[in-house]
């Protein structure tokens, strides 16, 4: 990320304390199955055996958490946001405009210039969960607020 400070961010607020709670139910619970085991059944485990278990626990808690932890910031010199594991950064010239239709899970940013080369024509904006509800319906107001003094700064 560019070192501008960021004139907005937004993340969802529902979809990260899920990340976060499933996250910590998942661990506690893992742990404290295996522990209840017995130690001679802990004992039949492989090395590898508990390697792999904690590998899909970890994996599970990543795309968990990277979905939760997806974010939007406008910046002076254009959109950067992070959809899960993926991070994009646009500059205006690429950012056509926005929709968040009624019912839709999250916002979609239109794409124009090299951005919207090939068969794209949006991206998710998975930083605004349609399941927050009135504070998604917020936040999409202050981003497209912020973009509009954004563009109006450069």
């Amino acid at each position: 990320m560019s070192s501008v400070t960021s004139s907005f961010v937004a993340f969802p607020r529902g979809p990260r304390y899920a990340a976060l709670g499933f996250s910590a139910v998942l661990v506690v619970g893992a742990v404290w199955a295996f522990i209840a085991l017995g130690a001679d059944v802990r004992s039949r485990f492989t090395p590898l055996q508990v390697v792999t278990l904690v590998f899909f626990l970890l994996v599970i808690v990543t795309f968990m958490c990277a979905l939760g932890f997806s974010t939007i910031r406008v910046q002076p010199q254009g959109l950067w946001f992070r959809n899960g594991l993926r991070t994009h950064e646009l500059p205006w010239s690429d950012v056509g405009g926005f929709r968040f239709d009624e019912g839709a899970p999250w916002p979609l940013v239109v794409l124009k210039g090299a951005s919207a080369e090939g068969d794209r024509e949006t991206l998710m904006l998975m930083g605004i969960q349609g399941s927050d509800k009135a504070y998604a319906h917020a936040q999409y107001g202050a981003l497209l607020l912020a973009v509009e003094a954004a563009r109006g700064a450069v």
